[in-house]
């Protein structure tokens, strides 16, 4: 991970810096002709961070937004079950350990606002995104479905931010 990334807490001056990153990345990753604008993807990053406590995190490289985590309560789960939303790096930062910084982030984050869990879902077909939610300790949750929306199969998948037992407390 580049020591220069830096994560910060995002608001709400932050919504079109995290629609852009997100507009690009998925460009790339789905293989779009043309970057979707600003207007198509701002009511998504609105909508994720609507009901407090909200999750938003920003990772700054060299001083450059390249990346963001958007997420808030678990809307049909336990209230200290969070829903991340997206995790979003632009294209330009793709493996340089943006995705895991912010991730690695994310515990921080939940225990403050006083979640204990959380859950994401990923396309199957996304491979670099799975390949860092399991690295990173992430487990399936369920059977692959397909999206309601696009039809595109993804993954459930929960992570606690609570510590884990190692079997040596004292009674």
């Amino acid at each position: 991970m580049p020591n220069r990334v830096e994560i910060t807490r995002g608001g709400p001056e932050h919504v079109d810096t995290a629609a852009l990153i997100w507009a690009h990345g998925v460009a790339v990753r789905d293989g779009y002709d043309e970057v979707p604008s600003l207007e198509e993807m701002r009511p998504g990053i609105e909508y994720a961070l609507a009901n407090e406590p909200s999750l938003f995190l920003l990772a700054f490289d060299d001083g450059v937004a390249v990346g963001f985590l958007a997420g808030g309560p678990h809307r049909t789960g336990p209230q200290t079950t969070a829903y991340v939303n997206y995790v979003g790096v632009h294209p330009g930062a793709w493996g340089r350990g943006v995705g895991e910084a912010l991730l690695r982030a994310l515990p921080d984050a939940l225990t403050e606002r006083g979640y204990t869990d959380a859950e994401l879902m990923v396309f199957v077909d996304n491979v670099r995104g799975v390949r860092l939610y399991e690295r990173l300790g992430w487990i399936k949750v369920g059977d692959p479905a397909p999206d309601p929306a696009s039809g595109r199969v993804e993954q459930r998948y929960s992570f606690s931010a609570a510590p884990r037992a190692t079997g040596r407390e004292s009674v």
